[in-house]
């Protein structure tokens, strides 16, 4: 025997109970005073974004209405409940805060506009991507950190744009004083510094032979080249005898 839902039965047929009416409507209400909650609560949040002094090009404040039409489950209990399709306005958008990031995809670094996490609530900004910690602070101390955060990525911009310029001079360099080079490239070499401390990785420019022999060079901030590791094959096959031989005849001439 299949036991049929009588309030499911009931929208099938397109004839609701005075009871299923009244939870539609209430939900329909509920959904037009929550699209006006949104709204209300964005509005706030921009406007205390402006207040506390953020530039225009650092905040943005966006949204749309947008109808759409869903199946929605109605009811309180396992005995009332009842499906029906429904259409509703929800809020798209959101109030948003950028800070400046360095973008190197295109090869070009440039300075991007990235949007950051935040959330309002007791006259204070939380911002944890500005601030360092999840700790609220007063809208007008965030104006100030996302103004040393930009500063900060600028110079940073510039570091990189001085390094990469110098970085190409030196391998153009030696592509002229390595003409039998395979391949000349910068590359990030692993330092170990100690079991405890791990490493970090420097970045330098790695000539390459065709034997596997290589030699690796640092580039200093006044685009200087100086020689950080030479690897020479035929050196490394060594024995201790073989290096104890050279040396002696070395010694004796």
């Amino acid at each position: 025997m299949v036991m049929t839902n009588e309030g499911q039965l009931t929208l099938e047929l397109d004839v609701r109970t005075a009871e299923q009416q009244a939870k539609i409507d209430s939900f329909l209400v509920s959904r037009k005073n929550e699209v006006e909650r949104q709204i209300a609560s964005m509005e706030k949040q921009y406007r205390i974004l402006v207040d506390a002094g953020f530039y225009s090009e650092d905040i943005e404040f966006k949204y749309d209405i947008v109808s759409v039409t869903r199946e929605v489950d109605l009811g309180t209990y396992s005995g009332d409940t009842f499906t029906v399709e429904l259409t509703f306005d929800v809020v798209k958008g959101a109030v948003k805060l950028f800070r400046d990031e360095i973008d190197t995809k295109d090869g070009e670094p440039k300075i991007v506009k990235t949007n950051t996490w935040f959330t309002t609530g007791d006259g204070k900004i939380e911002c944890s991507s500005l601030v360092g910690s999840f700790r609220a602070v007063k809208p007008e101390t965030l104006v100030r950190k996302l103004k040393e955060h930009n500063e900060s990525v600028k110079f940073q911009l510039e570091l990189l744009t001085q390094r990469l310029s110098n970085t190409q001079k030196a391998i153009r360099e030696l592509n002229n004083e390595f003409p039998q080079a395979i391949s000349i490239d910068e590359k990030q070499e692993w330092i170990s510094s100690s079991s405890r401390y791990g490493g970090y990785t420097k970045n330098v420019i790695e000539v390459r032979f065709e034997d596997g022999s290589y030699v690796m060079y640092e580039v200093d901030t006044k685009g200087e080249k100086h020689i950080f590791k030479v690897y020479d094959i035929e050196e490394e096959a060594l024995t201790r005898e073989d290096k104890l031989n050279r040396l002696t005849n070395r010694l004796k001439k």
